[in-house]
C-alpha cells in the first residue's frame, strides 16, 4: 500500500488548453467541495506536458494555492504524462480528467462511495454519462456507459469498442501497477489500451451512478489526432483466447435479419450522426411542432438527473444547457442504444477461429477471386514455395471479397488458413473493416504481408506508414500489367499510383515478367532492385510431344480463355470470319454475364464450347493450334499450360507474353489489333507443320527451364524471409 498524505488526488493532464483549462479547473473546484463537507482531504495536481505559453501562464494563478500542485514535464503523450503525475501523487484514490474536459459536482463524492462499496475489489470508477460538446459541435452526444461484465462478454465487445472514456477514479496502487502504455510508433489511443489491459487483469470498471463527463470535442483533440493510429497488441484479445469464448445466441430474430441489422447498425448510426451536423439550417426552419415532437421522444430516453446537471454546468460552461433545441437534436453513442452491442467483435472471434494456432508468419491480402483465375494460380504457387522454403510457416489467405466455393475448393488442398474477411465484412463500410482488420493484424502477429491486386490494402497501408515502417512489417507486393481499360491510350495500373503512394513500406516487389518493370520505371523513380522477377511454374510434371500437324485435314484451332473484354472475344470473332473453311475454332470460356451474353458466338462460325477448368479439362489432342487474343497481360498461365499440352501458341504481343512466346522461336506474335496478322500467321503455320512443331518444342524447353518449380523455389526461398 502506498504513503498517503491525502485522500484523494485529483490529476488534471494539460498541453495546450490555454484559458479553458480554467472551466476544468472551476468544475474540479466545485465537485471538491462535496469532498470537503464529508471531510475529505485531496489535492490538484496540473501536469503539464510541453505546455503552450497560454497554458502556462494561466496555471501561474494557482501556484500560490496549498491545494494545487504544479508540474512541468516534456513527454509529448498523455500516457507518460498521466503516470508521472500519478508517482507523484500523496493520495491514497486517484481521480484523472483531461484538461479541456468538464465534471458534475457530484462525481468526486459518488465515485469514492462507489469505490468504497466494492471493498478490497480491485475497481476502477467511471462516470455514467459521457456528454460530449464542443465550439464547432451543432448538437451534442451522449454516452450512457455500462459496468463491466464477464471478461468473455467485454473481451469481444471491446474487441471493436472502447466502453469507457478518460475520466476515472481508481486506487493510486491500481494506477501505479498498470501504468499507461506510451503510444509509440503508429499506435495510439492509451486509455483503450488500458481498459483492455485492466480488464484482462479482472479490474472491473463499475458506474458511478448520476454522475456525467462533459467532453469538450476539439479540432485537435486526441480522438481526431489518433485517426491514422491503431491500438497495440493486447492480453484481452489474444486470438486463442478468443477463438474459445462460447458466445451465446440471445436473440428471437432470424439470421437474416441478425446478419443485416449487424451490418447496418454502425453504418446508420454514423450516417444519422454526420447529417445532423450538415443540416443546422434545415433545424432553424423545422416548424415548432415537428421539434416538439422529437424534444419529446429525446427527453424520454435520457435521465432527469442528466438534465439537471446539464443546467448546474452551465454556471462554469455557458454554452451547456439543455434547451428544447440541444435535446432535439442529441445524438446517441451506439452503446447508448445498446450497451451490449457485440456485431463486430463477433466478426472478430469468427476470423480468430479461422487461424489454425494463435499467429500467423505470412499473410496474402487478396482482392475477389473466381476459383479459377490468375490471381488464385499465383497465391497457390507462392503457397507450396513458402511450405518448402519455410516448413514451419503459418499461411494464411485474407481477402476482401466472399470466397466462393471454387475458391474454397481450390485452396483446400494446400492446408492454408483462409480467412473469410469479405464475407464477415459484407455490408459494412471501410471504417469498421479497419479496426476489425487492424485488430486481427496486430493479435496474429504477422509481420509479412503479401498485397496482390486489391485497392483497400494500398489504402489502408497509406495511412498506417509510420506504424509499418517503424515495426519492421515487411510488405511484399505482386505487380500484374497493366489494368484493361476500353479509353483508347489510357494506362491504368497499380504501380501508378497505388504502389507510389506505399513506396517506403514496400520491402519487395515481385512480378511474373520484365515488361511490368520496364513500364512501371517509365514513370515513376521506383529503386528498381526492389523489383524482382518471379517467372511462375508450370504446375504440369508431364509434358505432351508437339505432333506434327496433318494439313490435309481442317486445322483444329483452340481459344480457351475467360470470355471476357480483357481477352478479347471480339478480335476471335473477326479473326474466324476471314478464315477460309479449312479451320475449324472452338472456343472455351466462362462468359462474364455483365459483358457478353450467353448467344455471343451465335452469330459467327465459332463453335462455343462452354466453361473450362484449365486446359488439362481439354481434350487437346483434338487441336492443331492455339490462338491467345489478349489485350493485356502478363506470363499467362494458361500459356504455360499449353505449351505443355504441346499445342504451337499464336498469340497477341501484349504485356509480358513476348517473354515466353518469343516470335517465331516459341510461337508467333501479332499486334493486339492486326487482325489479318493472325490469318497470316495461323495459314504459315497450317502450311508448314514441321516449323509449328519446332515451335511448340522450344516452347517446352523455355518452359521446363524458365518455369521450372526448382527455380521458383529458390528465388522464393532467396527473396522471402
Amino acid at each position: 500500500m502506498s504513503n498517503s498524505n491525502f485522500d484523494i488526488s485529483i490529476v488534471i493532464t494539460a498541453h495546450r488548453e490555454g484559458i479553458i483549462l480554467h472551466k476544468t479547473v472551476l468544475s474540479i473546484l466545485e465537485s471538491a467541495k462535496q469532498l470537503e463537507d464529508h471531510n475529505k482531504t485531496y489535492e490538484i495536481i496540473l501536469s503539464l506536458d510541453n505546455p503552450d505559453e497560454a497554458t502556462k501562464n494561466y496555471v501561474k494563478r494557482w501556484s500560490k494555492d496549498k491545494r494545487f500542485v504544479i508540474t512541468e514535464g516534456s513527454f509529448g503523450n498523455p500516457a507518460d504524462n498521466r503516470n508521472s503525475a500519478i508517482k507523484k501523487a500523496q493520495g491514497k484514490y486517484v481521480a484523472i480528467l483531461d484538461g479541456d474536459d468538464l465534471i458534475s459536482e457530484n462525481w468526486l463524492i459518488t465515485a469514492l462511495k462507489t469505490l468504497l462499496a466494492q471493498k478490497s475489489k480491485p475497481t476502477i470508477v467511471r462516470p455514467e454519462v459521457h456528454l460530449q460538446f464542443g465550439y464547432e459541435e451543432h448538437n451534442c452526444t451522449a454516452w450512457i456507459m455500462r459496468n463491466s461484465s464477464s471478461k468473455d462478454v467485454d473481451a469481444i465487445q471491446m474487441s471493436y469498442w472502447n466502453l469507457w472514456t478518460n475520466c476515472l477514479f481508481t486506487t493510486k496502487d491500481i494506477l501505479v501497477n498498470n501504468p499507461y502504455r506510451k503510444p509509440v510508433d503508429g499506435f495510439g489511443f492509451e486509455d483503450y489500451l488500458f481498459c483492455t489491459e485492466t480488464i484482462a487483469k479482472g479490474i472491473q470498471n463499475i458506474i458511478a451512478p448520476g454522475t456525467v463527463l462533459f467532453y469538450r470535442k476539439r479540432s485537435f483533440s486526441v480522438s481526431t489526432l489518433h485517426a491514422n493510429t491503431i491500438l497495440d497488441y493486447s492480453d484481452l484479445f489474444d486470438i486463442e483466447y478468443i477463438k474459445n469464448i462460447k458466445i451465446p445466441v440471445t436473440s428471437s430474430a432470424t439470421p437474416s435479419f441478425q446478419q443485416k441489422a449487424k451490418h447496418n447498425f454502425k453504418r446508420l448510426y454514423r450516417f444519422t450522426f454526420d447529417t445532423a451536423k450538415k443540416i443546422e439550417p434545415i433545424n432553424k426552419v423545422m416548424s415548432p411542432v415537428a421539434r416538439d415532437i422529437i424534444y419529446k421522444n429525446k427527453l424520454q430516453k435520457i435521465p432527469n438527473w442528466l438534465v439537471e446537471k446539464w443546467k448546474n454546468i452551465n454556471k462554469i460552461e455557458n454554452q451547456l444547457w439543455p434547451t428544447k433545441g440541444q435535446i432535439a437534436k442529441l445524438e446517441f453513442h451506439p452503446l447508448s442504444l445498446n450497451p451490449y452491442e457485440n456485431s463486430f467483435g463477433i466478426i472478430y472471434h469468427e476470423l480468430c477461429k479461422q487461424i489454425s494456432g494463435n499467429k500467423i508468419d505470412y499473410l496474402f491480402l487478396a482482392p475477389a477471386m473466381s476459383g479459377r483465375g490468375g490471381t488464385e494460380k499465383l497465391i497457390t504457387n507462392y503457397i507450396k514455395a513458402l511450405k518448402k522454403a519455410h516448413p514451419k510457416w503459418n499461411i494464411a489467405i485474407l481477402s476482401t471479397q466472399p470466397y466462393n466455393d471454387l475458391t474454397i475448393d481450390y485452396f483446400k488442398q494446400l492446408d492454408v488458413d483462409m480467412l473469410d474477411f469479405g464475407s464477415l465484412t459484407r455490408g459494412i463500410g471501410n471504417y469498421e473493416k479497419n479496426i476489425i482488420w487492424s485488430r486481427l493484424l496486430i493479435q496474429s502477429k504477422v509481420k509479412r504481408l503479401h498485397i496482390v491486386n486489391d485497392n483497400y490494402w494500398y489504402h489502408w497501408i497509406a495511412n498506417h506508414q509510420q506504424l509499418l515502417i517503424k515495426n519492421n512489417y515487411k510488405i511484399n507486393i505482386s505487380l500484374f500489367m497493366r489494368e484493361f481499360t476500353h479509353e483508347k491510350g489510357r494506362i491504368q495500373s497499380f504501380a501508378d499510383p497505388d504502389l507510389m503512394e506505399i513506396w517506403p513500406t514496400v520491402n519487395k516487389v515481385f512480378t511474373d515478367n520484365q515488361r511490368v518493370i520496364t513500364d512501371a520505371l517509365k514513370n515513376n523513380s521506383f529503386d528498381e532492385n526492389k523489383i524482382i522477377v518471379h517467372y511462375q511454374p508450370e504446375e504440369s510434371t508431364e509434358t505432351t510431344e508437339p505432333k506434327l500437324i496433318d494439313n490435309k485435314k481442317p486445322i483444329r484451332v483452340l481459344w480457351a480463355s475467360r470470355i471476357a473484354f480483357q481477352k478479347r472475344p471480339d478480335l476471335l470473332k473477326e479473326i474466324v470470319a476471314k478464315l477460309d473453311d479449312n479451320f475449324v475454332v472452338d472456343a472455351y470460356g466462362i462468359i462474364e454475364k455483365k459483358q457478353f451474353s450467353e448467344s455471343y458466338f451465335n452469330d459467327s462460325k465459332i463453335n462455343y464450347k462452354g466453361g473450362f477448368n484449365g486446359i488439362r479439362s481439354i481434350n487437346t489432342k483434338n487441336y492443331d493450334l492455339y490462338l491467345y487474343t489478349s489485350q493485356t497481360d502478363g506470363v499467362a498461365n494458361i500459356l504455360m499450360e499449353v505449351s505443355a499440352a504441346g499445342l504451337p501458341i499464336i498469340s497477341s504481343d501484349a504485356g509480358g507474353i513476348s517473354e515466353f512466346v518469343k516470335d517465331k522461336k516459341t510461337g508467333l506474335l501479332v499486334d493486339i489489333e492486326d487482325i489479318d496478322g493472325y490469318v497470316t500467321a495461323l495459314n504459315d503455320l497450317k502450311n508448314n507443320p514441321a516449323e509449328a512443331q519446332k515451335l511448340a518444342q522450344e516452347s517446352q524447353k523455355l518452359l521446363n527451364t524458365q518455369h521450372s518449380w526448382e527455380k521458383f523455389i529458390e528465388s522464393v526461398k532467396k527473396d522471402i524471409r
